[in-house]
């Protein structure tokens, strides 16, 4: 009787070391990668917020062709409802605000009723509110101030406008407390900020002031985020350099104003 002998392959695993290296090597592959795709990511999200500015820009535009050039002027804070969403239904669904003076415009620039695609443009993806200044950990904010916790849900839009374009006691002009004409700008339209991230805001308070102790960095970088100049165009800025931005504030030189 003849045996027969199986011949068996002995299958060989992974070594407790070979998986440690497999695992290391994981890792700083991870770590090469996520600093590009967290960059990429930041990036479109400054190119979405740029193009915000850009079509919001139609409605100032318009609503200045409309009104003898003479800015508006609208509810208790005009710097942040100038235009933007209201939250409606259950879902708190945003829809362009009827009321706010430049969206009439942007509704009838778009050829479409309120939606939330219009709603959407006042709405800086990169938004997380408004931070103690300084209180960062490890390169992320800290929670924001604000009980909508984004500026988009707390005041319907992400870009605070130019309050002294606004206010002409502010600019430094008169007591009325008038919005003022663009005839009275004295400043290069190309240079003076018309809208922005809120970043701007809180970058030009003077030392001293309590919202100096505020930030609102989304982009990347502390005080830094996106503008609307008064001629609509738009451009990156590093606010707490604003002045060596050559950008300018006060739609006056030397006009007393609150930063």
């Amino acid at each position: 009787m003849s045996a027969v002998i199986g011949t068996f392959t002995r299958r060989r695993g992974f070594s407790l070391l070979e998986l440690l290296v497999s695992v290391a090597v994981v890792a700083i592959l991870v770590s090469l990668i996520l600093p590009v795709l967290i960059h990429a990511r930041e990036s479109g999200y400054r190119a979405v917020c740029a193009s915000n500015l850009r079509q919001i820009n139609v409605g100032w535009s318009s609503y200045l062709q409309n009104h003898k050039e003479r800015f508006p002027q609208f509810g208790e804070q005009p710097d942040w409802s100038y235009g933007g969403a209201d939250f409606v239904g259950p879902d708190a669904r945003p829809v362009l605000a009827s009321d706010r003076p430049i969206n009439p415009y942007l509704i009838e620039n778009a050829g479409l009723g309120q939606s939330e695609e219009l709603a959407a443009m006042f709405h800086c993806p990169s938004d997380s509110g408004i931070h103690a200044r300084n209180a960062r950990v490890r390169g992320r904010n800290p929670a924001s101030i604000l009980a909508g916790e984004t500026c988009f849900r707390e005041f319907g839009t992400s870009y605070r406008a130019n309050g002294m374009l606004l206010n002409s006691t502010l600019a430094g002009l008169d007591g009325f407390n008038r919005p003022l004409y663009l005839h009275e700008v004295q400043v290069d339209p190309s240079r003076l900020l018309l809208t922005g991230d809120a970043a701007w805001y809180y970058a030009t308070r003077a030392p001293g002031n309590a919202e100096a102790t505020l930030e609102a960095s989304w982009h990347g970088g502390t005080d830094a985020g996106n503008m609307l100049a008064v001629d609509g165009s738009t451009r990156f800025i590093r606010f707490g350099e604003w002045q060596q931005s050559n950008i300018a504030i006060e739609p006056r030189p030397g006009a007393i104003g609150q930063h």
